[in-house]
């Protein structure tokens, strides 16, 4: 009898530039059961939604070296890819308005319980 594979978990891109910042971010995407993929740059953010079709959700900093480059990403996923959720995480507070459909903004510093159980609810 052959064995099926288990299902695929939920894949997550994570957007940082910062490479200890992303050690955590993986960590909270590995412990809510979810398997992430990493991007350094918008650049290759994009790259990769535009070749992968089975990212659900991205993650991603807002205040990627001092830029908007974060929101313009998020605002661009929301227009090109309307399925995927998106949870960003920053250390200013943003106006509802400012944020994207269906996004959820979370301040840092990081509340591991609260992205974790972002990611969980979205993977669901």
């Amino acid at each position: 009898m052959g064995q099926s594979s288990p299902p695929a978990l939920p894949r997550v891109l994570i957007v940082e530039d910062d490479p200890i910042l992303m050690i955590a971010l993986v960590e909270f995407v590995e412990n809510s059961g979810c398997e992430p993929v990493e991007a350094s740059t918008i650049v290759e953010a994009i790259q990769i939604l535009e070749t992968r079709t089975d990212i659900r959700t991205v993650f991603t900093d807002l205040d990627m070296r001092g830029s908007t480059a974060g929101m313009e990403l998020a605002l661009l996923i929301r227009d090109r890819w309307p399925p995927i959720e998106l949870l960003m995480i920053s250390s200013r507070p943003w106006d509802e308005a400012q944020i994207p459909s269906r996004g959820v903004v979370l301040g840092k510093p990081f509340d591991r319980r609260k992205i974790e159980a972002t990611l969980r609810r979205f993977a669901a």
